[in-house]
């Protein structure tokens, strides 16, 4: 009797250290699971031509993501910042069709599709700052109607840009490339801030409005350039390792900039080095690589006469 007692308590013992064994390695897994870092988001993919070329910067339309949330909009898609209250990036594609004389707006209007919580940045907050209200997409690339020039003027499509350099060497640079359009040719355009600190008509600022809006170092843009198509045409098999380039990186620094823009022409490669973004993501390995390395060496014709001082501020 006192053995079989004995016997019976050694299987209770090893039934509860197997128990307890158990329940240590449910523990140390579910710590494991929930140390285990997250995911990151998967980026939207493109669904119109404005983002023909990709999404560099992986943005996604997960209100969670404020740093680089996607905004698909009628006439151009972006990725909005929200610590910066400015865009990542905007892109577009600019045609014959898209051209025209609507006129501008006079007042640009707060971006009320931002979801709940963002900062809303307003055409007050970039007054009497010394840097104008610079836009990515131009009115001028969207004056087909006066609703698609209208829509440019939102300030999720701004950013502080030095007078200088939006109404002189960048305005040329938007004038040139609608002439290339007015030509015959069609372009894919992506263009945004880096950087931070900036020099205005009144000095040097690292942000205006307080610190609610970040003042870029630097302005860059990368235009592709293709002939007009047809209607159908798939855009993206047109681009080849023999296709036009145009990539600029301008300070934005009001001392530094005049008329001309051609000198401040680079490499996507550089664009990217400066802001991490992974561009043409959407073509084949080959095209990509060639295209990033490309520095546009054609001749440029001198600065064009101004009307209105640019066709961003």
């Amino acid at each position: 009797m006192a053995r079989r007692g004995k016997d019976a308590f050694s299987l209770i013992l090893i039934a509860l250290l197997l128990f307890a064994a158990l329940a240590l390695a449910a523990y140390l897994w579910s710590q494991k699971q929930a140390s285990a870092p997250t995911a990151p988001p998967v980026a939207t993919q493109p669904t119109s031509p404005d983002m023909l070329l990709g999404n560099p910067s992986g943005a996604t339309t997960d209100p969670a993501n404020r740093g680089n949330f996607l905004m698909q909009k009628p006439y151009y898609a972006l990725s909005y910042n929200d610590g910066t209250g400015t865009p990542n990036w905007v892109s577009w594609r600019v045609t014959a069709g898209d051209l025209g004389d609507a006129p501008r707006k006079q007042m640009f209007d707060a971006d009320k599709t931002l979801p709940a919580g963002f900062k809303v940045v307003t055409h007050k907050d970039y007054s009497n700052s010394g840097f104008d209200r610079g836009h990515m997409c131009p009115h001028s690339d969207r004056a087909a109607t006066a609703a698609t020039s209208f829509a440019t003027f939102v300030m999720s499509n701004i950013i502080p840009q030095a007078p200088n350099v939006n109404q002189k060497a960048w305005a040329q640079l938007e004038m040139y490339c609608r002439d290339l359009v007015r030509r015959g040719l069609r372009l894919y355009i992506i263009s945004g801030p880096a950087g931070q600190g900036g020099r205005g008509s009144m000095g040097s600022a690292q942000t205006i409005a307080g610190t609610k809006v970040i003042v870029p170092a630097e302005c860059w843009k990368i235009v592709v350039v293709l002939p007009e198509g047809n209607a159908g045409d798939d855009d993206l098999a047109r681009i080849t390792t023999a296709t036009r380039v145009i990539a600029v990186i301008m300070p934005n620094d009001n001392d530094a900039v005049g008329d001309a823009w051609a000198g401040f022409r680079t490499s996507p490669a550089e664009i990217e080095g400066r802001t991490g973004y992974h561009f043409f993501d959407r073509l084949p390995a080959d095209v990509a690589q060639s295209l990033r390395q490309r520095i546009d060496r054609l001749p440029i014709a001198p600065p064009q006469a101004l009307g209105h001082g640019g066709g961003g501020f």
